[in-house]
């Protein structure tokens, strides 16, 4: 049984690096459904956190951009792939890679490209939560194939 101290850590781990926190909770001996609980707990506090810091952040920018009323570049290579990216998958694709990139940069991308839609810091604690159900599963099925050693 883990502390509150440990379940904290944890759920601050799922928030930094949501992809190890499910593979290294079950290293430690916590069990399927603890697992899965904490990590998506965590994730909920930081999808919360970061899109309606994100949203806030995005406001404030772009308020000082349209005083300051510099020219900048319109397009990098990151925000085209981003943007190709985008137009061929949507908000369904950002659902569909949150697990693998962190908690704070999916919400941020959430904020920046889709803070209209008011389900959509739901849906994303949804996709962490389907998330941990998906890798706390392949890290318990993966765990148990091992040989001991």
């Amino acid at each position: 049984m883990m502390g509150p101290i440990e379940t904290l850590g944890w759920m601050v781990g799922a928030i930094i690096k949501f992809v190890l926190t499910p593979t290294l909770m079950m290293v430690r001996g916590a069990t399927w459904w603890m697992t899965i609980l904490v990590t998506s707990i965590g994730a909920a506090i930081g999808v919360l956190m970061f899109f309606h810091f994100g949203k806030w952040v995005f406001k404030v920018w772009g308020e000082w951009v349209q005083k300051k009323d510099k020219k900048r570049k319109a397009f990098t290579p990151a925000r085209r792939r981003w943007v190709r990216f985008q137009r061929r998958f949507g908000l369904w694709g950002l659902l569909a890679i949150s697990g693998l990139i962190s908690v704070p940069i999916a919400s941020i991308l959430a904020a920046k490209y889709h803070s209209k839609d008011h389900r959509m810091p739901w849906l994303l604690i949804l996709a962490f939560v389907v998330w941990s159900f998906i890798l706390t599963t392949l890290s318990l099925l993966l765990g148990e194939t091992n040989p001991p050693q």
